[in-house]
Parts: structure tokens; sequence; C-alpha cells
């Protein structure tokens, strides 16, 4: 038993006392304790209050310039006491640095200020532990204090009164070799700062008569040398919150092996402080350490224990704080085994939150368990009804935030399964209601991504560039900053994509950078931004041709999403031209998709079916093309996948143009032609001018000759727009296709001196990038 108390309990300068047993327990963890650094403090508050009260109202200019009183530095001394008091202890000369900084460059005031905690220490010092002795029991003098006709100076029930409150009675509590080895600490603190002093204090005495104290506890000692930054409880959760906090902003929080430390530090001088755990929990979820986030949650349930058993033989109330500790970590585990995939273990800790939370009523944790019940259930029907409970409930309850995100979850569900887009930005709107009346500024963003996402989705990418613009615009505003967290992430990554389908490189590359400097390769984020710049990588290699960039892109995709890799790849074997391969992969894509449509993303499903569809073409296989075009069709009608099925109608008028009938592939193609130029990208773009083109000149009657060259004319200059889309788009291949269709219309035309510049450029690439024989070329 002894051994298991000194492995959990590290014992803390002068906050141990003897259990009923006869061994040694840790006091409560609300037990404060006197270190030097509180004392230095103690001292500036007191001669703070005196110097006040004794100029009383009669305050000069040279008093307030001298003395720091301006209104303006009151405020900043009472806001660094507050800061002192709550953060960790800090040496003496660090000390006396910010101290000097609140004098905002004047030195006399700075050389007055610290006068006053350099002539007490060096009191302290010569006189003995009789000074510090009769300072402490002084300090209950000060609640009297007041200038004339006001209030007391120092209010027993404010910050700075309660802190003195506490101190006075920590050390009343300390037994006489406690009290010396305190002194002795003062001293080794005093003399660690003595170099920044202009009058370095004499402790050499002091140290004597301090080592003559009989029953001084050594062991104190050599705790308080091991880490100058003890931290009392108070500290700890201050430091804790600070922690929580700066967690969701990416731009102050700490690295993660630096909070690491500090989570160290925290348990080093509060064993009993279990939160701490959590901490390490986040901090391990933030870097993808799913080792170390399932051992901190387990450390919290154990922790806890011994903590509650702990606390029942002094405080019996406390089981209903150790209820809501272990339902609210058990929603956390459940949420990590999600992450997983571990469904059935997810579901079982959740039961087990449910439980605790309906034992004790708490209405708020059923409602967060309602959610991520949600999340675990694969029935759509019973998620949709699991959702609008959630609305319901959470609404009655007074619950915004929760009732909001439930719609948001809601909506994003229905949009998935097909519901028409005008009830989905109906329910989205209710959503946005509920945040602008309840200033929930989170989720007004994250209603816009969203929004985003769901412009996206519906083919409308203009839309969806608007709404990245009024997220980006919104991040100016500090109450409402989203720069430095996920949503920022998620924004800048899509607005790459978006610059990198309208063939922008030098911005795509300039914003990527921006999210390598702001979401590093360690932050959770980074994820987002990686994926995003793989897919451009992939994409501009596949158009140049370069297949070993491209293999590595899909090779940096896998360990980011294996569908998409597999997917992508499949994109690869069919522009080399294997044929074989691609069928092969886009196959087994396609059966998965069927198999599990409820993990399967809709627009892979199309995706897959599109790239079948354009094997089969390139194969000759028209008729099992045309089937894959409007299977592909049929999807994105039924989810309304606009950009797709507009996809999906010009690759079925190329195969009616290549099954002569030009008269219906002109006009389908000029159909969809205005959805293309509007929200396609421009590779997209410049095929669908390409295919135009084509149909234009089929069409065209060969036995009327100014027809025909009319014809071949608005053709040349359809070609020249796809020749400048495909340029800027990287695609070399397809720009020797425009060439060659250009020379054989100049030829026609009789124009000799454009065929030849044609067939010169052709040619130029043909060297850069010979044509490969096996290759696709009756794609549109």
């Amino acid at each position: 038993m002894d051994a298991l108390q000194g492995d959990l309990f590290h014992p803390t300068p002068g906050a141990v006392t003897a259990d009923h047993s006869g061994g040694i327990m840790p006091d409560p963890p609300w037990r404060e304790w006197v270190t030097p650094h509180k004392i230095s403090l103690l001292i500036l508050i007191s001669e703070y209050v005196q110097n006040k009260a004794e100029r009383g109202q009669e305050i000069t200019d040279v008093f307030t310039k001298t003395l720091l009183f301006g209104v303006r530095l009151q405020r900043s001394i009472s806001l660094a006491l507050l800061k002192w008091i709550q953060s960790p202890d800090e040496t003496l000369a660090d000390l006396r640095r910010e101290v000097e900084k609140l004098a905002g460059g004047d030195p006399s005031a700075a050389e007055t200020v610290v006068g006053w905690l350099d002539n007490k220490l060096k009191e302290m010092a010569q006189d003995g532990l009789m000074v510090l002795t009769d300072f402490m029991q002084s300090l209950d003098q000060l609640f009297n204090l007041s200038a004339e006709g006001e209030e007391p100076l120092l209010q027993k029930a404010g910050v700075i009164g309660m802190f003195i409150r506490r101190m006075v009675l920590a050390f009343d509590k300390l037994s006489f070799s406690q009290v010396s080895s305190l002194y002795e600490l003062l001293m080794e603190y005093c003399q660690e700062g003595k170099s920044s002093l202009k009058d370095p204090l004499d402790t050499s005495d002091a140290m004597e008569m301090a080592d003559e104290g009989e029953g001084m506890r050594r062991e104190d000692l050599e705790v308080g040398k091991e880490d100058s930054t003890v931290l009392s409880y108070r500290q700890a959760q201050y430091y804790l919150s600070l922690g929580l906090q700066n967690n969701y902003n990416d731009a102050e929080a700490s690295s993660p092996a630096e909070l690491q430390q500090q989570v160290q530090r925290l348990l080093k001088s509060n064993p009993l402080f279990v939160e701490a755990h959590y901490l390490s929990y986040l901090n391990s979820m933030n870097v993808y350490e799913w080792c170390g986030a399932v051992q901190s949650l387990h450390l919290y349930f154990d922790r806890f224990s011994l903590h509650s058993q702990h606390n029942q033989q002094s405080k019996p109330n406390e089981d209903a704080t150790a209820a809501r500790s272990y339902r609210y970590a058990a929603l956390n585990l459940a949420s990590l085994h999600c992450r997983f995939g571990h469904r059935e273990e997810a579901m079982a800790v959740l039961q087990e939150a449910i439980r605790l939370a309906q034992v004790t009523n708490d209405n708020v944790c059923l409602q967060h368990a309602l959610i991520w019940l949600s999340r675990l259930e694969e029935d759509e029907s019973k998620v949709a009804m699991l959702l609008q409970r959630s609305v319901i409930r959470s609404s009655i309850l007074t619950l915004p935030y929760l009732a909001s995100m439930a719609v948001q979850m809601f909506t994003k569900l229905k949009a998935q399964a097909g519901l028409k887009p005008a009830r989905v930005f109906e329910y989205l709107a209710k959503s946005n209601s509920l945040n602008c009346l309840h200033y929930i500024p989170e989720l007004v963003a994250s209603c816009f991504a969203l929004q985003t996402a769901l412009w996206q989705m519906y083919g409308k990418s203009a839309m969806s560039l608007l709404n990245i613009q009024l997220l980006l615009h919104g991040s100016g505003n500090p109450t409402t900053n989203h720069w430095d967290k996920e949503l920022g992430c998620l924004v800048l990554s899509h607005l790459a994509v978006i610059h990198a389908d309208q063939g922008n490189y030098t911005c795509v590359y300039e914003i990527l950078q921006l999210l390598k400097e702001k979401f590093h390769h360690i932050k959770k984020n980074a994820r987002v931004w990686m994926f995003a710049e793989q897919c451009i990588n992939f994409d501009r290699a596949l158009r140049n041709h370069k297949w070993t960039a491209a293999e590595t892109a899909i090779t940096s995709l896998a360990a980011l999403d294996n569908t998409e890799a597999q997917y992508r790849r499949a994109l690869l074997l069919k522009e080399k031209g294997d044929s074989v391969g691609a069928c092969k992969h886009l196959q087994e894509l396609l059966q998965k998709c069927r198999e599990e449509p409820a993990t399967t993303i809709t627009e892979i499903h199309a995706g897959v079916l599109l790239a079948l569809g354009e094997v089969y073409t390139a194969a000759s296989n028209l008729t099992t093309a045309n089937s894959y075009f409007l299977q592909c069709l049929t999807l994105c009608k039924e989810h309304h996948l606009n950009h797709m099925a507009t996809m999906a109608q010009l690759n079925i008028a190329h195969i009616q143009l290549l099954m002569k009938l030009p008269a219906q592939a002109l006009a389908l193609t000029e159909q969809v032609m205005p959805q293309v130029l509007s929200h396609g990208s421009l590779y997209n773009r410049s095929r669908a001018q390409f295919l135009l083109a084509k149909c234009q000149l089929a069409s065209s009657d060969p036995i009327h000759p100014t027809q025909r060259k009319a014809a071949i004319l608005s053709a040349i200059g359809t070609l020249g727009i796809a020749l400048n889309g495909f340029q800027k788009a990287e695609a070399p291949a397809r720009v020797k296709d425009v060439l060659y269709y250009q020379a054989q219309l100049y030829n026609e035309v009789g124009n000799s001196a454009d065929r030849n510049r044609c067939a010169l450029q052709f040619r130029q690439l043909d060297q850069q990038i010979p044509t490969n024989p096996t290759q696709i070329l009756n794609i549109f």
C-alpha cells in the first residue's frame, strides 16, 4: 500500500497530513500552500494598498507619474496581479521584469515599484524568520485600510482578498519545521534572483540560521528544487481552462510536445487533478495518437475512481460530481470508438453514458448521447427519426446549440438521400435562424460551410465560391475568426481546388503554402489540405501525362482515403491506355458502391460509372458504354448532381456523334452548354467546346459549299476557345487533338498558312509528348 501511494501521490511542501491508518495521504486537492513567489505577490499587494491608502484623494501629478496609480496603470496592475495569482510560480528575475514592463518606460516608476519588493525581501533576509511571520500576520490589517470617506480599498470577497485570506490560512496551518523549510526556499528564491538586483541580497546569514532549524523536512525542500513551477489546485484549474481554450484555437495553442510536458507538470504538482488526463486525451487526438488517447481516457476513469473514494471520506456529496464526470467521459470514449469504426464498443459505452444520465436526470447529456446515437445508427430512417427527436427535445430544453447542430446533420442526411435542393436549403435556413437568434457564430460558419459543400455537390461551383467568399469575409471579424480552425482549413482547401479547376496554379500553390504554415503536419486539420494538395497534384500530372508524379500522388492519397486513391488509380490506367486494368479497378469499386451504399459517396459512384463508360467508348463498345452513361445520368438525376449529369449527357452526345447521329448530338450538346460554361471547370469547358465544334462540323451538309464553309469557320473559332482552355489547363495531349482538327479544317478551306502553323505546333508537342498508339484518343 505504501508503494502504491508513493507512485500515485507525490508529496508537496506543506501539503501532507497523516491519515487514520498511520500512512501519508494527500490533502484535499483544493488545499493551498505558500510559496516564495506568492510571498512576493503578497509584498506587492501590501505595499500597493498601503501607499494608496496613505495618499487618499490627494494624488498629485508627480505621485501618479511616480507610483503608477493612474487609472490606466491601476487597471494594468490589477490585471497583472490576476494573471500572477492564477499562473504558475515564476523566478524573482522574471517577476521583476514583468513589474518593470508595467511602468510603461518610466525608469523612476519602475525603480519605485521594484524597490518595494527588494526592500522587503532584503529585510526578511537580514532579520530572519520573525520578519516573515510578522508580515504574514499583518496582512489581515489590509482589509481595514481605506481612503478618507470611502469604502475599504481591499474587499474580503474580492479576488485579491480571497487570495490573501487563503495564504494567511495556509501559513497558519504550517508547523514550525514547515515554516523553516518555507523560509529556506524563500532565501534560495532570493539567491537565484539576486544577479538581477542592483543591490544584491545578502542571504548567507539567513541560510545558516535556517539550516539550524530543528525538525526541518529535507524531502520537502527537494520537491521544491525539482520543479519550480509548482501549481496549486486552483492554478491547475486555470491552467487547464487555458489549455482547453487554446485547443480550439490553433493560433494560440502550444505544440503537442509542450502541452504534454505541461500536463505532466500539472499531475506532478496535483496527482489528484484527474482533469489533466482529459487534456492529455485532447492533445493526443489532435496529433492522431490513438493509443495515447485511449490510455489517457482510461487513466481518467481509474484516477477519478480513486479520487472519488478519497473524497467520500470527507465529502459524501461528491457522488453527483463523480457521476457527471463519468458519463461525459463515457461520451468521449464512445466518440473515440466511433472514430475507430468500432460500432459495437461505441454503442456499449454510449448505453452506459445514457444509463448514468437517466439516473441523475441529466437532459443535456442525454441530448449529446442522442446525437452520437444517430451517428452510430446504420438505418437511415432511424437516423432521421433520432435527429428529429433531438431537434424537438433540444428546443423544449432550450438547448439551441444542440438543436441547430441536429438540424444541420438532418440537412446533410436528407441531401445525401436525394431530397429536393429547395427542401434541403429550407432546413438549412431554420438552422441559420437559430444561430442568428441565439448568436452561435461557430454554427453560423458551419452553416455556410455546409451550404458551400451542398452547392458544390449540386454542381453549382459559382454559388459555392460565393459562400466561400462570405466565410472568408466573416473571418476578418475577431469575434467570428475561423482562420485557425478546421473550418478555415476546409474553406481555404476548397478555394485552392476551385483555382486549380480554373487553371490558376500560381494562386493554388500560394494558398497551399498558407495552409502549410497555418496547419502544420502534426495538427489535426493537416489531413484536409493534404488531401486537397494530392488531388490537385494528381489532376495536373494526369493531364500532363507525368505518370510518375501521378503515381506518387496516388500513394499519398492512399494514406488519407483509400477509396479515392483506388478511383484515381483507375483513371490513371484509363489515360495510359490500359483498358483492362482500368476496367478491373472500376468494376471492383462499382461492386463496393452497390453493396455498401450507406458508406459510399454518391459522387464517387457516379464518377465510377462515368469512367466505365469512357473505357468502353475507347474500346468502341458503344452499346455497353451508353448503358453506363445512362446509369450515371439516372443516379445523378436522383441525387440532383447537375455537374455529373451534364458530363454524362456530353458523353451520350459523343456516342451519338460516333453513331452518325450528328443532329441529335448537336442538340444535346447545346442543351447542356449553359451549365458547363457557368459552373464547369476550365478543362471540362474546353472538352465541351471541342465536342461542340465536332458536332457543328458533322451536322453541316457538304453538298452546300456556303453552309459547309460557314460551319467550318464557326468550328475553327470554337476550337480556338478550346485550344486556349487546354493550354491554360496544362493538357498538352488534348492541345494536340485540337491542333490536328484545326489543321484539317484550315486545309479544307485552303488556308495553308494557318494549316502549316497548326502542323508545326503539333509536331513540336509530339516531340515532347509522343503519341502512344494504345492511348485512348476517341474520347471527347
